[in-house]
């Protein structure tokens, strides 16, 4: 069923419907094209995506624009693994909220208590004339980096993703969701991240 024309023009329908924030039509629509063909991942994305935006739509068209990039970006041969990709962090959406919704928690308490915190500026003050990686390993088990303002943010996940820290900076970004900072900048920075990732050579390992 992979190229059934039925089922290619249910997904193309799905999504423009999904552009144009009509979700329950769109959700209607994945679900005839999965009917067709229950493995297809461009229409489980889809569907998802859909059902997302009807609670979270600032998310869901998150969630699309880095699919369509990641898409957009690589080779055919990648297209399921990206797919497998954003079907995991979608999988991870909910708890990611919820995981947020207590970090942010905790993150007020150190602001207001002064516990186990560091604010940014502090720690960037800490890596002058020192290697990032070096003074980040010394600090992540023990204590939090506080965010006061959004560019500190950027930054830090810049300094992440480039000293190879992928994993970690991919899971501030699945945390920070529910703080509304998940825009187009949120998204390149997690592109990059993905796609050193998949080049780095612990990925060619597995």
């Amino acid at each position: 069923m992979t190229n059934d024309p039925k089922k290619r023009t249910l997904n193309a329908q799905g999504y423009e419907a999904f552009l144009q924030k009509q979700y329950f039509r769109a959700i209607f629509l994945f679900g005839q094209a999965l009917f067709l063909d229950s493995t297809d991942g461009h229409a489980k994305i889809g569907l998802l995506l859909s059902d997302i935006a009807l609670d979270f739509p600032k998310e869901a068209h998150s969630f699309y624009e880095l699919y369509k990039n990641l898409l957009d970006s690589q080779p055919r041969r990648y297209k399921i693994s990206i797919q497998h990709q954003i079907l995991d962090l979608i999988s991870s959406f909910d708890e990611s909220l919820s995981r947020m919704a207590q970090a942010s928690g905790e993150e007020n308490q150190l602001k207001t208590e002064g516990l186990d915190g560091i604010l940014y500026a502090d720690f960037k003050a800490m890596c002058v004339g020192k290697d990032f990686k070096e003074v980040f390993e010394n600090l992540m088990f023990s204590t939090k980096v506080i965010f006061d303002k959004r560019e500190d943010f950027y930054e830090f996940l810049d300094s992440l993703v480039e000293n190879a820290f992928y994993d970690m900076s991919i899971s501030y970004i699945e945390n920070m969701r529910e703080l509304l900072w998940y825009d187009s900048r949120i998204s390149a920075i997690l592109q990059k991240a993905l796609m050193l990732e998949k080049q780095s050579p612990k990925a060619h390992k597995k």
